[in-house]
């Protein structure tokens, strides 16, 4: 492992004090790094706690996260093995070290590579209530990513809803999202398609080996809405289900990124497969080799209405112009403030931008029930699963609408009568605010 002995580069004015923290597990504890500016020499903290023991929490808690939309009782179960003293005894060390104002770069190591360590309550608080938290795989990468900035992001390419799988249900709001912000182009419905990203970002077109790829430059933001796809036994082979089949880290490699932050709204893009020496294979790595200087990805398998909230945010705020870091953490704080009148607002706008003819219409009717079931709007509920059950196309919808539908019916026929409740916060939970995090450069 490479142990840098120099510092993180302030080159922004507008960041706050770097603080580099690198994990590191050795056989019967964990080393903890701390690097800061005015630090002549890293600092060393030794946590009692082994690759073993870190292994048998966070495996278990992999699976709970993976499982939370076919069993919410999944859920409690991440929830109470993330606020275990074993993880929480090794963010501890930062809360004393850090001030307010900064920056965290966090580099895990072995199984902590699937931890959200940004969310890790210790004292009543989690580092990302009040730091803007960035990933690196390691303090070399750390700065080749720096090296990959490009100036100002004032265009974005858009990849989102492919045919041939089961559609998005917020794909077309993830492009929309960018349109008016950006200088957006977008590669939608059949057009979002692997020969043709790889074409126009420069990597080997398959069937046309003489494709011009047009000289263009990468966009500068690049983002990606499909479902994402981790192959444990060849994770190079991971990646993104696109109209024509899989997007690959292999496919990745050949790509011409320099500048790019690239998003893939999907589930597990953030997943490696951690080799000897903790090298990392997979979408991440392929990424930040093609030129990316940093990526936003997800760790599980994430909630479609909280992500589409969330990136739609982080947009809106990096459009703006602060660092990407800043506006990721400003709209995971966003996301946790909003209500349940604030979801169903944003579901409605969703639903009119679709229309009912978009494939995903019943699901978005759908997402509408169970908010208003959560919210004990058991009428609203039966309403909205109704509208769901006739735009349902496929059996599946079908069956999805009708568990919801008669819940609602027989909850809103038994005569329960308890108040409305629209000002909850639907999104406390790290579940929702916390699976996607940045792993390079915090611009």
């Amino acid at each position: 492992m490479n142990r840098r002995k120099s510092q993180p580069e302030e080159t922004d004015p507008s960041v706050g004090r770097l603080v580099l923290v690198e994990y590191y597990l050795t056989g019967d504890r964990t080393l903890i790094f701390f690097i800061t500016a005015e630090s002549a020499e890293p600092e060393l903290v030794t946590v009692p706690v082994d690759a073993g023991q870190l292994a048998d929490l966070v495996v278990p808690m992999v699976h709970a996260l993976d499982r939370v939309a076919e069993d919410p009782a999944a859920l409690e179960q991440a929830t109470t093995v993330l606020g275990d003293p074993v993880l929480v005894g090794l963010v501890a060390p930062i809360f004393d070290r850090i001030r307010p104002g900064d920056w965290i770069y966090l580099v895990p190591h072995g199984p902590l590579h699937r931890v959200p360590l940004h969310a890790v309550p210790c004292r009543g608080v989690r580092l990302a209530d009040a730091h803007p938290v960035v990933y690196t795989p390691s303090a070399s990468v750390l700065r080749y990513c720096q090296a990959n900035r490009r100036g100002p992001r004032s265009t974005a390419l858009a990849v989102a809803d492919p045919p041939g799988t089961e559609p998005l249900t917020f794909g077309q709001v993830h492009a929309t999202a960018l349109t008016g912000r950006f200088d957006c182009d977008r590669m939608q419905g059949a057009d979002a398609n692997r020969a043709e990203l790889l074409r126009r970002l420069g990597g080997p077109a398959p069937d046309a080996v003489t494709a011009d790829a047009g000289h263009r430059p990468p966009p500068g933001i690049l983002h990606v809405g499909a479902h994402g796809v981790f192959d444990p036994e060849e994770p190079m082979g991971s990646g993104v289900e696109l109209a024509d089949g899989r997007l690959t880290a292999t496919d990745v490699f050949g790509m011409r990124l320099t500048g790019t932050l690239v998003v893939l709204a999907a589930c597990r893009t953030g997943v490696s497969d951690t080799r000897p020496g903790d090298e990392l294979l997979g979408l991440i790595r392929a990424l930040l080799y093609a030129g990316a200087p940093a990526v936003l990805v997800s760790l599980w398998k994430v909630d479609e209405l909280s992500t589409a909230m969330l990136l739609d945010e982080f947009y809106r705020g990096l459009s703006d112009g602060p660092p990407a870091v800043v506006a990721l953490h400003r709209a995971q704080s966003w996301l946790r403030r909003r209500t349940i009148a604030d979801v169903l607002a944003y579901v409605e706008q969703a639903r009119d931008g679709a229309g009912a003819d978009h494939p995903a219409a019943s699901r978005l009717a759908l997402a509408e029930a169970r908010i208003r079931l959560v919210a004990r709007d058991f009428v609203g509920a039966t309403n909205a699963a109704q509208a769901a059950l006739t735009l349902a196309s496929t059996d599946r919808d079908r069956r999805r609408v009708e568990n919801v539908l008669h819940r609602a019916r027989f909850l809103a026929g038994a005569g329960v009568r308890v108040p409305v409740d629209l000002g909850r916060r639907l999104y406390g939970s790290f579940f929702f605010w916390a699976p996607f995090v940045l792993v390079g450069d915090w611009n």
